[in-house]
């Protein structure tokens, strides 16, 4: 079935490379009036938060589109300086925003053509910026989707920790052709909904949606989405969106200027979130799970961010006013009311980009401990060529993760003896898809050619999960003992866009001794 389906997409590909070549006209790629007019009078690049589609509400946009990706480019190529969303998943207006400036800024240069694909596929896929629309209601853009997805070897994360420990289950293997469909609407001049569906073998259901309310530079949401922060690419200490998590959430939808000597901390921007671990096979007294993140660049190139997350709150130990403030601050009384993670993030864009423009990037933290931080820690970290000399169509990068194993008194990463549920909800870890204690070595490229109608990313990594705490500790890694040891895999994903129709293939594969988990994905969506 996957040679089948590899096969039928690869043959796809290059039938409809040629075909999409000449299908968009050249004033499709121009951003609408007023944000030409407005970079035109302030300055090629400079922010334009007067466009009227760049205000108010609308939906988020997933850390994992291609177009968040296209976004991160631009971001360490130094076309869009001050672009700092809150979190991993990034409002429409404001993508929309960053796309501009990138095409603005690279006008003339050899990024044109990149910064120009984009745009331009950014407006067949959310049709309304390309209009600007400014109608305090309006029908935003939406997709129907539909195709075939495949999974098989996959793990829910360890239950509890020491004696009553309960090792991780296979889930249910998966073979199924499925159709999604998504829309979105803006609700006067400060509201949005979006939702998206699913019908399968099993039923319907919504696995996605969200009703957004904005003033100023904030947001407020309630709806179900997932939740990622840090740098990156292959996972995170703290968050990381392997799931959609049903949540209350405020954040910026653009960047803070502080007044003061607080102005020397640059843009700011915010996230914070509350969530019910409403899973009682995993969390039998449905804690509750609050995040948050605050980011900040005290200069152009240097982006700085702290991130907290902790479950909290039982049948046992109730939740109070002062002992949300304490957690809020990062005081710990009482290790059985909580479970929290900390971490500190940064990115340094080089100032290298005459030769080869290179990002560094790193996130380190500690699980629920003082002391951890150097003792204990869990760092992600690593470098980002955001476009190749010669072939700007193509960025590479490599990461190193690494999760101490306990010492010197401390827990191990993403266990807790109060919290059973762990680190996890539902059959997904909330943190590193590594699972805490061991190592990841990942490297990964993506292209965007033929003006971003063909989209590729590749990824291939190394991993080793450790069970060095399990028979003491009764806690090790997420997936110990029965993924243990070494184990390599990959993953490729490509899109073809042909008119207002994408053409998707996706594969991934883990696999180590005695086991494999594999993942495939095929599929056709249309925009409307």
């Amino acid at each position: 079935m996957g040679r089948a389906l590899t096969a039928v997409m690869g043959a796809a590909l290059l039938d409809g490379a040629a075909l999409c070549a000449q299908t968009i006209s050249a004033d499709s790629t121009r951003p609408p009036a007023d944000v030409v007019d407005g970079a035109e009078r302030d300055g090629a690049g400079r922010r334009d938060d007067d466009a009227p589609h760049h205000r108010g509400a609308s939906p988020l946009v997933p850390q994992t589109h291609w177009a968040v990706r296209a976004a991160r480019r631009a971001d360490a190529l130094g076309l869009i300086p001050g672009y700092l969303p809150a979190q991993g998943a990034v409002p429409r207006h404001a993508l929309a925003q960053a796309l501009e400036r990138a095409a603005i800024a690279a006008d003339g240069t050899r990024l044109q053509p990149l910064a120009e694909g984009w745009l331009s596929r950014f407006y067949e896929e959310f049709g309304e910026y390309r209009r600007a629309v400014a109608s305090p209601l309006a029908l935003l853009g939406g997709r129907v989707q539909a195709g075939y997805e495949s999974e098989a070897g996959r793990l829910t994360p360890a239950i509890s920790y020491g004696p009553w420990r309960i090792d991780p289950k296979p889930v249910r293997e998966l073979s199924a052709a499925r159709v999604r469909a998504e829309g979105a609407v803006r609700l006067g001049g400060f509201g949005a909904a979006y939702a998206q569906g699913r019908a399968d073998q099993d039923g319907a259901a919504l696995p996605r949606w969200e009703a957004v309310a904005a003033a100023g530079s904030f947001s407020a949401s309630v709806g179900r989405q997932a939740v990622g922060y840090g740098p990156g690419v292959g996972g995170a200490v703290v968050f990381y969106p392997n799931a959609p998590l049903t949540r209350l959430e405020v954040q910026t939808t653009r960047p803070l200027e502080l007044p003061s000597v607080l102005r020397y901390a640059g843009p700011v921007s915010l996230h914070t979130f509350f969530s019910r671990m409403s899973d009682p096979g995993r969390h039998p007294d449905e804690a509750w799970l609050w995040g948050a993140r605050v980011a900040f660049q005290p200069h152009a190139r240097l982006t700085l961010a702290v991130n907290r997350g902790s479950v909290f709150g039982s049948e046992r130990e109730r939740i109070s006013l002062s002992r949300l403030l304490r957690m809020t601050a990062g005081v710990i009384r009482s290790s059985n009311f909580e479970n929290q993670i900390l971490s500190f993030d940064g990115r340094l864009r080089l100032p290298t980009e005459r030769w080869l423009p290179v990002t560094l990037y790193a996130e380190t933290g500690a699980d629920d401990g003082a002391g951890a931080l150097d003792e204990v820690p869990g760092t992600v970290a690593g470098v980002f060529i955001p476009a190749l000399p010669g072939l700007p169509q193509v960025a590479v990068g490599g990461e190193y993760t690494r999760f101490s194993t306990v010492c010197c008194g401390h827990g191990p990463w993403y266990f807790n003896s109060s919290q059973t549920g762990n680190w996890a909800r539902g059959s997904h870890p909330l943190g590193h898809p590594l699972g805490g204690e061991g190592d990841e070595a990942l490297v990964y490229a993506q292209a965007d050619l033929l003006d971003g109608r063909l989209r590729l990313d590749g990824r291939a990594f190394r991993r080793s999960r450790s069970n060095e705490s399990l028979e003491q500790y009764g806690g090790a890694n997420l997936f110990a003992p029965l993924r243990v040891g070494r184990s390599s895999g990959g993953s490729v994903d490509a899109a073809l866009r042909i008119g207002r129709v994408d053409l998707t293939a996706a594969w991934f594969r883990d696999a180590g001794d005695g086991w494999r988990q594999r993942r495939l994905q095929a599929g056709a969506a249309a925009f409307f």
